[in-house]
């Protein structure tokens, strides 16, 4: 019997109503003590809009530390305990899709605010990882694991913390812009203005700008990393984990050089990165060229959101891609590789303090993908970005090792 794994993002008890495949959708997580009823909306200048959606109070900050992150990770790790509880935001933006003429949109994202009581507050931009339902994403962060770490960790101790849905996620109508890389620049550079907006709402100021991600949002943080840079916004420093920031190399790997480990969920990044490809870079035809006939509609669906069956999304890739994409020479010709190599996120003179963290045991991701970065900036001579081994830790485990040392060093930097 096949594993039928969920991505990084997906705890395994949501998968019978989420659905083990691309599903329909997400399935909220039954109320938690402490949650706050939903708030008018409040309107801040920039046609920005955000509403209190939870309180979290300590204690349910600190059962995500102990019990939720090691359930959902597989592994045990000690984390700092959260000091104060935390009041959540949904926060409704504009934005605009570069890679369709800047056509504008509303998107969707998080802010969860510390009842510290201080006036200015470190601030913590975390980039999501691949998850199968439109709002298994920061702004519902009862459905969405990782963010709920990343609110007990970092704001339960006095961070603000943000997280945009990205673009097709949360409350966004457009289709999934997975992996379309300006779109993802273009979401996450605006939250934080946004967000900047909200807190000064609430008498709030930042400092001391960071970034974060893991998995998908490991990438996603690069390349907003890269953005930030180009505008000359100051980032105190950026950690990843798990990131795949080199596309072509990644899905090269998993092509030519298969891994007894490699996740059997590996195929979504197939699937909607196909979709999204065709749909946000005018590649007509994209998907059905790579996805065999017998499974392009239900792939399709699924990419769409449509309620599909799982047991109908191939977990192997050979049964899932065209004969074609197996030979190098024809994936990297294709417009699919040639858009993977140009959407790469991480050749350029990175002038940010980094550290991509990576596992030894990642099923995911490759080891050699977590120190490229790292390798490619040293061979110019840039000591900047360093590669951290969380040690043999699968995909899941990187992320929660990562978050303790990503919080050491970010408490080191933010107190100077």
């Amino acid at each position: 019997m096949r594993d039928r794994s969920p991505p990084p993002g997906l705890p395994r008890r949501q998968m019978a109503g989420a659905a083990a495949g691309l599903s329909l959708g997400a399935m909220a997580l039954a109320a938690t003590p402490g949650a706050a009823q939903p708030a008018a909306a409040q309107k801040v200048p920039g046609h920005v809009t955000y509403r209190l959606i939870a309180r979290w109070d300590v204690a349910r900050l600190n059962r995500i530390l102990t019990a939720d992150t090691p359930a959902f990770a597989g592994i045990p790790v000690t984390y700092s305990p959260a000091r104060t509880a935390v009041r959540l935001y949904r926060v409704s933006y504009p934005s605009v899709v570069p890679e369709r003429s800047n056509t504008p949109v509303t998107l969707t994202g998080l802010v969860a605010i510390p009842e510290t009581g201080a006036a200015t507050l470190p601030l913590l931009s975390y980039q999501h990882g691949t998850v199968y339902g439109k709002q298994q994403v920061p702004s519902f962060p009862e459905q969405s694991p990782e963010t709920q770490l990343m609110v007990a960790q970092f704001a339960g101790q006095g961070y603000a913390v943000i997280g945009a849905d990205y673009i097709g996620m949360g409350e966004s109508t457009e289709p999934q812009g997975y992996m379309v890389k300006g779109s993802h620049q273009q979401a996450t550079a605006d939250l934080i203005i946004a967000a900047r907006t909200v807190l000064r709402a609430e008498g709030l100021t930042d400092r001391h700008l960071f970034l974060s991600g893991w998995s998908q949002g490991g990438y996603v943080t690069m390349a907003l990393l890269e953005r930030l840079e180009a505008i000359g916004m100051p980032v105190t420093a950026t950690a990843t984990a798990s990131a795949p920031i080199d596309l072509w190399a990644a899905l090269a790997g998993f092509l030519n050089f298969p891994r007894p480990i490699d996740a059997t969920w590996i195929t979504t990044i197939f699937i909607l990165s196909s979709f999204s490809f065709e749909t946000y870079y005018a590649l007509p035809g994209l998907a059905r060229s790579m996805i065999r006939p017998e499974h392009y509609d239900i792939c399709r669906q699924a990419y769409e959101g449509q309620v599909v069956d799982p047991a109908r999304i191939p977990t192997d890739l050979r049964s899932l891609i065209a004969d074609a994409y197996f030979d190098p020479g024809f994936f990297t010709a294709s417009a699919f590789g040639r858009q993977m190599a140009a959407n790469q996120a991480y050749r350029w003179i990175i002038r940010t303090p980094v550290r991509n963290h990576y596992g030894e045991r990642d099923e995911a991701i490759r080891h050699g993908i977590g120190r490229l970065a790292m390798e490619f900036q040293r061979a110019m001579g840039n000591a900047r970005v360093e590669a951290v081994s969380t040690g043999p830790t699968t995909h899941r485990g990187t992320f929660a090792r990562a978050v303790p040392e990503w919080k050491s060093w970010f408490d080191g930097l933010s107190a100077t």
